[in-house]
Formats: C-alpha cells, sequence, structure tokens
C-alpha cells in the first residue's frame, strides 16, 4: 500500500456527491456532467454558492479518523477557488484525482465512468469504497469486486432524512 500502510480507501466524487453545485453543474439525462455548461457557469461567486451535502460530513469523518486514505475522484477540473472551497469547508483530502492530472491526455474526453476508471486504475488490486451519484458510473464500478460502491443519491437521502 505504500504510503498508505493499514489504511482503508474511501474515494468521493464531488458534484451531486459531496456538494450540491446543481445551481451551475447541468448535468446530462443519464447523470453525467454537462462538461460544456460546466465551463459556462464556473466562476468563483458560482462555485461560493455551492452547498454541502450530507456525505460531506462522512468525507470529513473518513478523514480525521485517520483509519482513511480519502480520495476525491472528479470530473471536474480543480483550480485554485474549488480548493479553496473545499479548505473554507473542512473537506480534507489526501488525494485528488481531477480531469488536470489525467493520467494520459486520450482519458480526459472520456465519459465519466471510462474516465474514473482510469484515474483509480492505481487501486484496481486494493479494495476501496467509491461514493458517486451518477447512474452510469454506479452501474460500471458496482461490476468491480474490489469496489464497495455507495450511491450517493440514496446516501444522501438516507443522512438527510434518517
Amino acid at each position: 500500500m505504500g504510503s498508505r500502510p493499514n489504511k482503508k480507501i474511501a474515494v468521493f466524487d464531488l458534484d451531486g456527491t459531496v456538494i450540491d453545485s446543481s445551481h451551475r453543474t447541468p448535468n446530462n439525462p443519464d447523470g453525467t456532467l454537462d462538461l460544456q455548461g460546466y465551463y459556462k457557469n464556473r466562476t468563483r461567486a458560482n462555485i461560493f454558492k455551492d452547498t454541502l451535502l450530507p456525505l460531506a460530513e462522512v468525507m470529513r469523518d473518513r478523514y480525521r479518523s485517520g483509519d482513511y486514505h480519502v480520495v476525491i475522484c472528479t470530473a471536474r477540473e480543480i483550480d485554485n477557488d474549488d480548493l479553496e472551497f473545499l479548505e473554507y469547508h473542512g473537506l480534507k483530502y489526501h488525494e485528488i484525482l481531477d480531469r488536470n492530472n489525467c493520467r494520459k491526455k486520450y482519458h480526459w474526453g472520456l465519459p465519466d465512468p471510462q474516465y474514473k476508471t482510469k484515474q483509480l486504475k492505481k487501486y484496481k488490486h486494493e479494495e476501496y469504497t467509491f461514493y458517486d451519484d451518477a447512474k452510469p458510473t454506479i452501474e460500471l464500478f458496482s461490476e468491480y469486486s474490489n469496489v464497495n460502491m455507495v450511491d450517493a443519491n440514496t446516501a444522501n437521502g438516507v443522512l438527510q432524512h434518517g
């Protein structure tokens, strides 16, 4: 496990999973991110209008426990405004996998589920829990025997309403 000895791995998507950015992040009909619409609405002012979803507290708890290596895996291109938002809200992590750090150039344009598979390839021999809200991503990662896939829509609903 390299630099994470004896740590469990928890992977969190951002939009629709930990952060409610629905006011500025239009989705395609299948639940994946509409990247063109996303870029149009991507401003610092809009980022700081985002709110947190209940899984944000799960993410915080995983990090604070010291038992988890917390990974953000998002279709976003993370910039300083995003990093400042995460810091402001105490959303700490050990690693971010975003479109700025794709493993290979052609991965950038892949659909969300395939892109995330490529980004998380280094964990293919390790068990991890993955929290995501997009149906195609949930369906694909549910097929992987090493992944405990958590539907963020369901989890946020349960956490919010008990």
